[in-house]
């Protein structure tokens, strides 16, 4: 029933919402990264792209493989009165960096790809939406059957109803060629894989596999983004908190951690091998190479700059790279008496080296990034009161601009009224009842929203939060427990 829903979903477009479409935030790169997994997916070759339109390529392993392997020893000619060479012909067509997609890191989303071709039958035209929701379908599955398993089903059905109506999902798991619906899944992976640490004091043994797996997976999907990863909060809590006293604790969360760390640093060589492959084949071509060093995510300080744009544009912060990078660049130079310019758009006209392939953009500057970061630490040295006034709006608005909780499909929806403030007191009843395990359970998305409240709350992204859904599932599951208790006690009066 879940599956046929779901699929009903996705084909029905009345499930669509506009309302809940991060409109103009995109974090794909969609004509970019399907040239990229033209070769990756041919010949496993990363990152490699072409000056080529994606409907100009020859969508087969020959082809593929005859871009890679033919040399191009081109004899230079001498300019005529100039003891200058030139190199006759087209320019290359094998590039390493096809506009910003490399510099903005999170590499992973290539494989992602490859499950769009699967369903398919051909790599050509391929986007992330096969991935997205077998994702979104599987993790419904997920908290359904784990929480079945624990004779929670009224509860496992609550939320696979709210979670599978939410709009936010739909429109940006389901429907858009996208990255931002990724947290509310993972996280209901991760629910299904604890719901035994959740609801129970579990005990066995096994329990010591959940670090295992858990952060494979987390320290995986970092390499497509990073706010899926957050939940990992989530499990920490639960393995520090866990039945069996501090030794066991101890080995969960030593467990954990270094099973992030150790897959880190495997997927670290791995894009090393990757690139150094990639540049020594473009580099035969006489293409475009990229020079290391090659950035795995975004810039922290300035995604932090940007980030103050949403409730701290009275300061001259905004949400805009361009502001950011105008800023930034001449206080570069006026610090450091460096001469940085930028081109008028994202990229500066300087080179990232003599052989002058490729500009930089501000953020590969360790410059760049001190200033940006002394900057935001000087305005909250300088003003504490202003920046948690800033976070108390960024809180404010997870709770304000929330989606609402709706159920039902395509066309048959209702919302709830509903208010995400409930929370609040309904945390306090149950700290006050001890039932650690619903307090578990109510806090175990919260990581959603966190980066909404540590970096950027505008442009709708709180609607990524979902713990007032869960927190809905939760009460409606009182209510219906309380009547069952109270019906037959009626019936005996």
């Amino acid at each position: 029933m879940i599956v046929t829903w779901q699929v009903h979903v996705i084909g029905d477009p009345g499930s669509r919402d506009p309302n809940y479409d991060l409109i103009g935030l995109r974090g794909s790169y969609t004509s970019k990264i399907q040239k990229y997994f033209y070769f990756f997916y041919y010949d496993d070759k990363f990152p490699i792209s072409t000056r080529r339109k994606v409907g100009k390529l020859k969508w087969n392993e020959t082809a593929a493989r005859r871009a890679l392997e033919q040399t191009r020893d081109v004899l230079l000619q001498q300019i005529p009165g100039s003891d200058r060479l030139r190199q006759p012909g087209r320019l290359p067509t094998l590039v390493m960096e096809d506009g910003a997609f490399l510099r903005t890191g999170d590499f992973g989303k290539i494989h992602l790809l490859f499950v769009d071709a699967w369903l398919n039958g051909t790599p050509k035209w391929a986007t992330l939406l096969g991935f997205n929701r077998l994702l979104g379908i599987a993790s419904l599955l997920a908290v359904f059957l784990a929480l079945s398993l624990l004779d929670h089903r009224l509860l496992g059905s609550l939320l696979v109803l709210v979670l599978g109506s939410n709009p936010f999902l739909i429109e940006e798991l389901y429907n858009t060629n996208n990255v931002f619906g990724y947290p509310i899944s993972v996280a209901s992976l991760m629910l299904a894989l604890h719901a035994t640490l959740v609801l129970r004091r579990a005990r066995h043994r096994a329990v010591y596999l959940l670090p295992v797996v858990s952060g494979v997976f987390l320290a995986s999907f970092r390499e497509v983004r990073l706010e899926p990863a957050l939940v990992l909060l989530s499990v920490a809590v639960l393995y520090a908190t866990a039945a069996g006293g501090w030794r066991r604790r101890a080995g969960l969360l030593a467990t954990l951690g270094v099973t992030v760390l150790s897959t880190s640093l495997l997927w670290g060589y791995y894009w090393n091998a990757k690139f150094e492959e990639a540049f020594e084949i473009v580099e035969r071509q006489r293409g475009v190479s990229f020079d290391p060093p090659w950035a795995r995510s975004h810039a922290l300080w300035h995604s932090a700059w940007c980030g103050l744009g949403d409730f701290a544009a009275e300061r001259g912060y905004r949400y805009d790279d361009r502001t950011a990078y105008a800023w930034g660049v001449s206080e570069v130079n006026r610090r450091f008496g460096t001469r940085y310019r930028m081109t008028g758009g994202w990229e500066l006209a300087n080179y990232r080296t003599l052989a002058r392939k490729n500009r930089m953009r501000p953020e590969e500057l360790d410059l760049y990034l001190i200033v940006m970061r002394d900057r935001i630490l000087g305005d909250i040295a300088g003003d504490p009161l202003w920046y948690a006034g800033v976070i108390a709006r960024r809180v404010e608005a997870v709770f304000e601009e929330t989606t609402p909780v709706r159920l039902g499909t395509g066309r048959l929806r209702f919302d709830v009224p509903f208010s995400a403030w409930l929370l609040f007191p309904v945390l306090a009843w149950l700290v006050y009842l001890r039932r650690w395990d619903q307090v578990k359970l109510l806090g175990f998305y919260l990581p959603t929203s966190l980066s909404c409240i540590l970096v950027y709350a505008g442009f709708t992204m709180t609607f990524n939060s979902v713990f007032h859904l869960v927190l809905f599932a939760v009460l409606v599951c009182w209510a219906v427990n309380a009547t069952a208790a109270f019906l037959p006690r009626v019936a005996e009066e």
